[in-house]
């Protein structure tokens, strides 16, 4: 019997890797892939404007206010004011609770930063008015803004009924 100075391996090559797939202009924004299901493309909007999304629940908008939560996104500007506080996970209005609670109406604040840590409050748009149902595009956010144009910033707004 002989012995051989290595061992011979009787398994399978590995599988070829899957075909390249040329993707659409659309599948990736800013270099970056989208987030997808194995074999889907996902193809981004062709116009986006970056919002600032303001997260502190309590905010004092005349006196100076350190921003502690907040996030910059790029939403698409056809998106409407509606979809985005879906997104955003804004609650639909409330039908009050068992303590006596009023109902609340929930939409987005724009604030305008004055400096020094001062914000001023801006429009309202409440869920389920007629401006909700408009476009990003139609509020003024539109793809400059936050790049050559002020940024847009927005909170979460709760009014009671």
């Amino acid at each position: 019997m002989q012995n051989f100075p290595f061992h011979v391996q009787l398994s399978p090559p590995p599988p070829p890797p899957p075909p390249a797939r040329s993707s659409p202009p659309g599948a990736s924004l800013l270099g970056q892939p989208a987030p997808s299901f194995a074999g889907v493309n996902y193809l981004y909007a062709r116009h986006h404007t970056l919002l600032h999304i303001i997260m502190d629940k309590f905010m004092q908008l005349d006196t100076a206010t350190r921003l502690s939560k907040w996030d910059a996104c790029l939403f698409p500007t056809g998106l409407t004011v509606e979809e985005l506080l879906d997104v955003l996970g804004a609650p639909p209005v409330g039908d009050g609770d068992k303590d006596n609670q009023p109902r609340k109406k929930y939409g987005l604040m724009e604030v305008h930063e004055l400096g020094g840590g001062r914000w001023a409050a801006g429009q309202v748009v409440l869920r389920g008015s007629d401006r909700a149902g408009k476009t990003l595009r139609e509020m003024g956010w539109v793809e400059t803004r936050g790049f050559e144009a002020k940024p847009v910033w927005l909170k979460i707004h709760e009014e009671g009924i």
